[in-house]
């Protein structure tokens, strides 16, 4: 029956993975402010955060897979990326308190720094493009803050939606027993 409840659970997170990365892609280009918000990092650091490193980290390779499918950058680099950042988040789990959206949006302005700061090292620095200071306050500040704001937007569904699948779990988990 755990079976079926996880993949139960995996099925509605692909879904989510599906419709934030249609949004981060397609529509969300042609509402830009300075940046793009980062969608899927919210997904990715979001169920880190509530599910632990091991979800962090599946949400965080689906994520990065699908981005990689169509960037025709190095494929599998932001799978790792995101796969790493995913399972980061997972450690936060401990300390995380659904009531309180303190840590949610440090932790995904903090993911969004961080991812910022990788992509940079390797699509950038690496290719020898060592304008750092343009980086961070052209693309990451406003990115960040972006991501941030749709953070704002996006936690309480992901909490609502987290609690629903723990609470449909719980009960198969009574009528087992």
């Amino acid at each position: 029956m755990k079976a079926v409840y996880y993949f139960f659970r995996g099925g509605i997170i692909f879904i989510a993975l599906i419709l934030l990365f249609i949004l981060q892609t397609a529509i969300m280009p042609h509402l830009q402010l300075a940046a793009t918000p980062n969608l899927m990092l919210i997904l990715v650091s979001m169920m880190g955060f509530m599910r632990g490193r091991k979800t962090g980290a599946f949400t965080g390779l689906g994520a990065g897979l699908m981005i990689d499918l169509f960037s025709g950058q190095l494929f599998g680099t932001y799978a790792l990326i995101y796969m790493l950042l995913g399972y980061l988040n997972g450690f936060f789990r401990k300390i995380y308190f659904g009531d309180s959206i303190r840590l949610p949006v440090i932790l995904c302005a903090a993911t969004d720094m961080v991812y910022g700061f990788i992509v940079y090292g390797v699509f950038f620095l690496l290719n020898g493009k060592a304008d750092v200071l343009y980086y961070i306050l052209n693309v990451m500040l406003p990115e960040m803050i972006y991501t941030v704001i749709c953070a704002l937007i996006l936690y309480f569904p992901f909490y609502h939606l987290n609690n629903l699948l723990d609470r449909i779990h719980n009960r198969r988990e009574r009528r087992i027993v």
